[in-house]
């Protein structure tokens, strides 16, 4: 692994989000991320301009929460990710993906709540990060993830 110190690297860019209730049962919350990250100067294993490792030019995440009734909701939502490179030799490309996730949520009563969320929904295949040009790590399939939270 290569360390870059203050002196050989740049990232800029902005991040917005928004987040609100459309109606009394959907909210919806909205990112994007744009941003430029490069090497400022020749350094082992990258040249002067090249892009840093894993770092997408642009990033977009929504997320949707309908409420049918006081105990049932669902939501939905997506997380977009450009291309990066797998390493700072920006030898290797990860290609950019989109991957979509659920949820359903049920209140028990007024100190139970339960969550079932679907992370990865359609099993795609994407490589999300690398830890170097031969290394690169599979995102993970469909999975599921059940959770209780217990208000006192």
């Amino acid at each position: 692994m290569i360390l870059l110190d203050g002196n050989s690297q740049r990232s800029e860019g902005v991040e917005l989000s928004l987040s609100g209730q459309l109606t009394q049962a959907w909210q919806v919350i909205a990112s994007y991320a744009l941003q430029k990250a490069e090497i400022t100067r020749d350094i082992p294993g990258g040249r002067k301009g090249a892009e840093l490792a894993q770092t997408p030019e642009q990033a977009i995440g929504l997320w949707n929460r309908y409420d049918f009734s006081p105990n049932w909701g669902v939501g939905l939502g997506a997380i977009y990710r450009d291309n990066s490179f797998a390493s700072i030799s920006n030898a290797v490309t990860l290609k950019s993906y989109t991957r979509y996730d659920g949820a359903v949520y049920y209140a028990v009563n007024d100190h139970i709540d339960l969550q079932l969320n679907v992370e990865n929904l359609f099993n795609k295949k994407y490589f999300p990060s690398a830890h170097s040009d031969t290394n690169i790590t599979p995102g993970a399939p469909r999975a599921f993830y059940l959770s209780a939270n217990f208000k006192f």
